[in-house]
């Protein structure tokens, strides 16, 4: 059953039986929510607008709206590369730049060779600092071409933190939860504990373990919620506007700049933003998997349109994600004509 807006809740039920989904529509100015299924089955507790999901690689583009503000504030350049950063004769081999860390074309592998996959329940929650350092240590890049790159995404969100002497986790807080008002969301880290953290369920119903973060936070980490994650969208469709002048979050004018900057390609390659993933008639999406989650994200600027889809499912989402963005657009550019 392919996805209508119209009949969002069938969709919803056929495809997800009580899995646990929060859908965010926004368009026309307004947000509608929808809630399906069970956040934990066994404790029978519905998902709600304020469930924490693993939204998995939604991360990345959050890692690249960081970097595009450090790039509007002058802190660091697109084309700084990764042995200066590093300061070191043992990663002077690391001479790709930051725009080619955010277009995933730097020559890295998706992972690091000594990250252990032998158990994939929660396979980054041991990776340290120490281990990052040390497979980069050893590596020769590859050569520059598209590759897509965990490895690439967790290393530039150490080095954004190095850069102003803080934790990743610390300056994802002060500079886009706070700023932004998306107060539930946080990272994974290891060993931490989460009030309102959904279940996370595989294909087949069992459960899944949550997934946790040290060194590599940068490729996956985030927990949100829907309510989260639509103010992170709304903002962006304000900041992306046409009409620029009523471009504002919180009186936080860097920000704003840096969200058209991020939905820009930093390369030549025109398919990729700041971790965002552009399309040519003016798509920007990514999505995100981890062991018992799904997550896809959405927004045309032109139409002012978006949609997120977060689940306590592997059951995959951007299909459906995809179709029904596509639709709020035609809707959108359909209402823009009548009005002409």
């Amino acid at each position: 059953m392919s996805p209508t807006v119209a009949q969002l809740d069938q969709w919803l039920q056929k495809e997800f039986g009580e899995a646990g989904i929060a859908v965010a529509i926004i368009s026309d100015g307004k947000t509608r929510y929808y809630l399906h299924g069970f956040a934990d089955h066994l404790k029978q507790q519905p998902v709600s607008k304020h469930t924490l999901f693993e939204i998995g690689s939604v991360t990345k583009p959050l890692v690249g709206l960081l970097t595009a503000l450090s790039v509007i504030n002058h802190q660091l350049d697109l084309d700084t590369t990764v042995a200066s950063l590093l300061q070191h004769p043992d990663y002077q081999q690391h001479k790709y730049d930051l725009a080619q860390l955010l277009s995933h074309s730097s020559g890295l592998p998706r992972l690091p060779e000594n990250l252990p996959l032998s158990d994939l329940t929660d396979p980054y929650a041991d990776y340290t600092r120490a281990d990052l350092m040390a497979a980069l240590r050893k590596m020769q890049p590859g050569e520059p071409h598209f590759e897509y790159s965990n490895l690439g995404f967790g290393l530039l969100a150490e080095l954004l933190g190095q850069q102003q002497n803080r934790s990743f986790a610390a300056l994802i807080q002060q500079q886009l939860f706070e700023p932004t008002g998306m107060s539930a969301s946080t990272l994974a880290l290891t060993k931490g504990k989460y009030k309102n953290r959904a279940q996370g369920y595989q294909i087949d119903g069992a459960e899944a373990e949550n997934w946790h973060f040290q060194a590599l936070a940068g490729a996956g980490a985030v927990l949100s919620t829907i309510n989260d994650m639509a103010l992170l969208i709304q903002h962006y469709l304000i900041a992306t506007a046409n009409n620029t002048v009523t471009a504002s979050i919180s009186e936080n004018a860097a920000l704003a700049d840096a969200m058209r900057l991020s939905v820009t390609p930093p390369t030549s390659d025109p398919t990729v933003g700041f971790g965002w993933m552009l399309q040519p008639e003016g798509l920007v999406w990514h999505n995100g998997q981890t062991g018992g989650f799904n997550s896809f994200v959405g927004f045309a600027p032109a139409e002012q349109v978006g949609i997120i889809i977060l689940s306590n499912t592997t059951i995959p989402v951007t299909p459906g994600g995809m179709a029904l963005l596509k639709q709020l657009r035609q809707q959108a550019a359909a209402t823009s004509n009548e009005h002409q």
